[in-house]
């Protein structure tokens, strides 16, 4: 449901960033009073590369709580500023931060320098469904975001009912892909006329002779196209389908793992076998034997047909976490990051919203002036606005702080690595903390 939408109503960001050769994991909250260049004279920095970093334009009026990355390690205390609040705003515990600074007690004033700590850099591998467009915008789109990238998943493709794979225009992608040094794998889904058809996937998986027929297209389409793998993006399967889908992973896997083909598949997440009750047709313990990677689609528990709420509540992330590391070796799973928001109409009987990119919320809230406000227990940034029509809006999305939490689980967890939806939505200080936390190899 989610690419779908986005795929309708999304158009792709692109902003060339001139690299800031600088350490930025320093988070700064937007107080009273706060402008660029208050801030940039207060951390010694360049006004127009903390504008950059930030995906801003030079003289954009700051909004309170917005997030700011400030590039070094040292954070200058601010009026209200807590050593809890601080520590939590940079994921590390309050003893981490006092130590490393040499407190003695949690007093704190303002204008102190406080040194944030970072953990050493972790290798990772990273990938991100990739939606073509022309060949130029290709080759610009990969080569300006391979640095935090190891690979592709071309979106998409798919079968009709007799297991045929129908053709994407993705205008040498591959091709591009394999030049950036970024192996592209080709997404398949279960996407008709429907949206995603769980009926298609009974169809092809059910039955013996057409599941291997299914399998020897798909064979032949990575075989013809030069890809390294496939990437299963089969979306609301039936829990009838349970044992189908494990063996045709188990097959396909057969299929392609002899010719150095690899399979992942993207999961919805689960906080145990059969919670939720609706996604027990994906078996997380058998579907990892035979997979090479697992994409944990951790994200969507709020989506614009439902109520407004976070997208990716950092407690349900983590009982997702617990229960796949249970079942499925550590080396194999990726941490999915929604890199998109949600903007729902409010205070009407009938809620309505719409996807789009986290950039453009970052535009809305500057350009409306409204707050932004930080919900601690689900580790998620949101603001709300009035349109030109009079309409309430609230808008849920991810920001520096939600996304250092998430990046750090991947550490905690000891997980293989992490992925989005989609290459072109992400926000220029995505990039700058993902090469600071990690090794993309």
């Amino acid at each position: 449901m989610i690419k779908k939408l986005l795929l309708l109503l999304i158009s792709v960001c692109m902003v060339l960033m001139t690299p800031i050769i600088a350490c930025a994991q320093v988070i700064h909250e937007v107080k009273p009073g706060d402008s660029l260049t208050k801030i940039s004279k207060q951390y010694k920095i360049n006004k127009d590369d903390l504008a950059k970093l930030n995906g801003l334009a030079k003289n954009t009026q700051l909004v309170l709580g917005q997030a700011m990355m400030i590039p070094g390690s040292t954070y200058i205390v601010q009026k209200g500023d807590s050593i809890w609040e601080i520590a939590n705003r940079h994921a590390i515990s309050e003893i981490t931060l006092m130590r490393q600074n040499h407190l003695k007690s949690r007093v704190i004033t303002p204008g102190q320098k406080l040194s944030i700590p970072r953990p050493p850099k972790m290798n990772i591998w990273t990938g991100t469904y990739f939606v073509p467009k022309d060949r130029n915008t290709n080759a610009w789109m990969l080569n300006n975001y391979k640095k935090t990238l190891t690979s592709i998943f071309v979106f998409e493709y798919r079968s009709d009912e007799q297991g045929n794979i129908i053709e994407t225009p993705e205008n040498q992608a591959h091709k591009i892909a394999w030049k950036e040094n970024l192996p592209p794998f080709a997404t398949l889904t279960n996407l008709s006329e429907k949206g995603f058809d769980p009926n298609l996937t009974n169809r092809l998986i059910s039955t013996t002779w057409l599941r291997q027929k299914f399998v020897n297209n798909i064979y032949s389409l990575l075989e013809s196209h030069d890809y390294k793998g496939v990437v299963i993006d089969f979306e609301q399967v039936k829990t009838k389908d349970r044992a189908n889908l494990n063996q045709f992973i188990k097959e396909l896997a057969s299929k392609l793992h002899p010719a150095g083909m690899e399979v992942m598949m993207a999961v919805p997440p689960k906080e145990g076998d059969q919670m939720p009750s609706y996604s027990a047709g994906y078996d997380y313990r058998t579907l990892g034997k035979y997979l090479d990677r697992m994409f944990l689609m951790t994200y969507d528990w709020h989506w614009p047909g439902g109520p407004s709420g976070p997208i990716a509540p950092i407690d349900r992330v983590k009982a997702t976490l617990d229960y796949a590391v249970s079942v499925v070796e550590k080396s194999k799973l990726m941490l999915g990051i929604p890199q998109y928001a949600y903007d729902w109409v409010i205070g009407t009987n009938k809620r309505s919203g719409s996807a789009y990119s986290t950039q453009h919320a970052i535009d809305l809230y500057t350009g409306y002036q409204s707050s932004v406000h930080y919900n601690e227990s689900a580790a998620a940034p949101w603001f709300r606005y009035v349109d030109n029509k009079g309409n309430l809006h609230e808008v849920w999305f991810e920001d520096p702080r939600s996304l250092l939490v998430k990046f750090r689980l991947v550490r905690q967890y000891g997980l293989a690595g992490m992925g989005c939806w989609h290459l072109g939505l992400t926000m220029p200080q995505t990039e700058k903390m993902l090469l600071e936390e990690f090794n993309v190899h």
